[in-house]
């Protein structure tokens, strides 16, 4: 089974940026305390569209998601931000691929000790 997240694309009225990013950061609190099964949550800010954010959270299994749906302390935290909001549209996904990025290694690299030694640089 692959691993459940939920979504969101949350259109915020102008001007009101601020009260949405407290009010998220509520909901995603009592979430983790309160939510069997949640795992990491974020919220991202689009920098061209600053009234768009996106929400993603990862999820033990597709029932965690259904019950902290159904609990009221959920509804009526995303009826506050509602009030906030011009649109939202929220998604279950289900991660298909993911590939890690190779960080940068602390030490040098072998090709650049190696062209190093070929060329006489130290």
């Amino acid at each position: 089974m692959s691993q459940p997240y939920t979504y969101g694309v949350w259109i915020v009225k102008p001007g009101r940026e601020g009260d949405f990013i407290a009010g998220w950061r509520d909901l995603a609190e009592w979430t983790t305390a309160n939510a069997p099964g949640a795992g990491s949550v974020q919220l991202f800010q689009d920098e061209d569209q600053p009234s768009r954010f996106l929400s993603l959270g990862s999820w033990d299994d597709k029932d965690a998601i259904a019950a902290w749906r159904s609990q009221l302390g959920f509804q009526e935290r995303v009826a506050k931000l509602r009030e906030l909001l011009e649109t939202y549209t929220p998604a279950n996904l289900e991660l298909r691929v993911e590939v890690e990025g190779a960080s940068v290694p602390a030490k040098r690299s072998a090709w650049a000790d190696h062209l190093e030694a070929r060329h006489g640089r130290t």
